[in-house]
């Protein structure tokens, strides 16, 4: 199915179709590279590629939970970032429309583009006015990557291109601006903006946050799933991450896909999807979640048989019948304890209205798994496992 682009002359134009979830590019460019499987990149940019994923496993993450959570999303001037000769369905991300518009190449116009690099400019002087450092440390690391992910985007730093000294300092202050012009976008949308976990830190490194209105609900909705997964970034807010199971359940970058676009179309996404849209809204209006916890103990319960926190299986009581004893059997009670596989897959989540439950439960036993995710990733984009030392 072909990409449909659309000219973006106002915002309301956006909104109406539904494109509201603002994506960072470099989670878009995660993605990409990931799609194209090692074979698919040039050979002598292996390693760059490698690296750049490697860095990037949270944000590849986030990715594939967009597309599989989202109805529709926009990527916004992406050839302005990355290979701007390159056509939208050229890339490998056009794979994701195999099926169904999932992904819609936006061109937002120049007034509108103009308005949001004000407002954003307006926040990226804060920065150097003195007030706030960036650690040298992160600075090095995100210009890494960059450079590993061939990021283009150049936007003019106005006075500031005289103010910094080095290149460097410019190409991080772009970066920087770079998040800002997207939050912006976010903002005017009323809408999610999904941020790269190292672009998110630098905001926060310098006292620009990046906000969103689910953050406070997601930290309250998912703290005790955030406990046992391995993938959490603890300075970030976080939610279940599908991308462990996709890795333990598929082979290449092509199942992966695949994979994805079957979980978004399935029964359980959508019961998910209700559901945090339901908790999002109990958070906002009344500033709890009491409706949610019985589910979250559910599903912690489960967590923690499946990962062999606590016993198999509760012991289940069966009381014996008249024809029991007839028929010879000691009275009493006697305690089972099945197979794991007979409980935490099926006990409760097969009833209708609950199968979110056994998404959850798969995806964060699934994270739980790995102690290095680097090194499945690796085997499944391509490159085949990393060498011993």
């Amino acid at each position: 199915m072909a990409t449909e682009t659309l000219h973006a002359t106002s915002w309301d134009l956006v909104a109406a179709r539904g494109l509201t979830t603002v994506v960072d590019p470099m989670v878009v460019r995660a993605g990409e590279i990931f799609l194209k499987g090692a074979a698919g990149v040039d050979e002598d940019s292996v390693d760059r590629r490698w690296d750049f994923l490697s860095r990037n496993v949270h944000a590849l993450a986030m990715f594939f939970d967009t597309v599989i959570l989202e109805s529709r999303l926009p990527v916004f001037n992406y050839g302005d970032t990355y290979d701007g000769n390159i056509g939208f369905d050229i890339r490998s991300l056009g794979a994701v429309n195999r099926d169904e518009s999932v992904l819609f190449d936006v061109d937002v116009g120049f007034a509108l583009r103009s308005q949001a690099k004000q407002e954003a400019f307006a926040e990226l002087q804060k920065v150097y006015d003195g007030r706030h450092k960036i650690p040298q440390q992160m600075a090095k690391d995100i210009l890494e990557e960059l450079a590993a992910a061939e990021y283009r985007w150049s936007p003019s730093l106005g006075g500031l291109d005289h103010t910094l000294g080095t290149q460097q300092e410019k190409d991080l202050a772009k970066f920087l601006l770079g998040g800002l012009i997207f939050a912006a976008y976010a903002q005017v949308l009323n809408g999610q903006h999904i941020v790269q976990p190292k672009r998110s830190r630098l905001l926060l490194a310098v006292a620009l946050g990046a906000s969103r209105a689910t953050y406070a609900a997601e930290e309250e909705l998912f703290g005790e799933l955030k406990k046992r997964a391995r993938s959490s970034v603890t300075d970030l807010p976080w939610r279940p991450t599908f991308f462990p199971y996709l890795l333990a359940t598929c082979n290449t970058p092509e199942e992966i896909v695949a994979r994805t676009l079957v979980l978004r179309r399935s029964p359980e996404v959508a019961e998910y999807r209700g559901w945090l849209e339901d908790a999002f809204q109990e958070w906002e209006t009344h500033g709890h979640l009491a409706s949610k916890q019985k589910d979250i103990r559910a599903i912690t319960k489960a967590i923690d048989r499946s990962i062999g926190a606590v016993g198999v299986a509760p012991a289940i009581e069966m009381k014996v019948s008249v024809a029991n004893v007839l028929a010879g059997t000691p009275p009493g009670a006697v305690d089972l304890k099945p197979p794991l596989e007979a409980l935490w897959g099926w006990s409760f989540s097969n009833l209708p209205g609950r199968r979110y439950r056994k998404l959850l439960t798969r995806a964060v036993a699934a994270d739980h798994q790995y102690v290095r995710i680097e090194n499945r990733l690796r085997t499944v984009w391509g490159t085949g496992p990393p060498a011993r030392t």
